[in-house]
């Protein structure tokens, strides 16, 4: 009887613990601001020149230094705030996509935030606000090489091959 209540007792909470399963990667930056990734993505995290790099898709790819830390967590705490908001006002995190070759789209940003593209060597290649939607399309140069996209406050290294 005490087996049986025991091996009960023990599929009940492994079935709970498939239903609490984690379902994102959030980054905690020194700063206070969360940034958080849908782990049904699949993002891919590694290390390079001392930055914490998140590479979401083929496409898209994160760094963050100065990170405090990363952890799995049932809820999306990019979405709660810090410091440093990273979200939109649709509490959507806040997304940069390739739409083609050339073209970069900033999406669930705040509406006139300034978004810009600027060399390595610090010149403005690209600059615009992001419109009532909080989208913002910045075209990209056909050279390769490493540019800084700025959304608002939050700068992001790009990689063009």
């Amino acid at each position: 009887m005490k087996k049986r209540f025991i091996t009960t007792l023990s599929l009940m909470c492994m079935v709970l613990g498939l239903h609490a399963e984690s379902k994102y990667l959030t980054v905690e930056m020194k700063e206070g601001a969360k940034v958080s990734f849908l782990l049904a993505d699949n993002p891919v995290i590694t290390y390079q020149s001392g930055s914490l790099v998140v590479n979401k898709d083929a496409k898209t790819t994160y760094a963050f230094e100065s990170v405090k830390n990363y952890h799995f967590t049932e809820n999306n705490e990019g979405s709660s705030g810090g410091t440093t908001k990273v979200e939109a006002n649709s509490s959507r995190p806040l997304q940069i996509v390739w739409i083609d070759k050339e073209t970069i789209e900033v999406q669930n940003a705040h509406p006139n935030l300034t978004v810009s593209l600027v060399s390595i060597s610090g010149s403005v290649l690209s600059q615009t606000k992001a419109d009532a939607d909080g989208k913002a399309t910045i075209s990209m140069p056909n050279t390769a090489g490493v540019y800084v996209l700025t959304v608002g406050n939050q700068s992001f290294k790009i990689i063009r091959k």
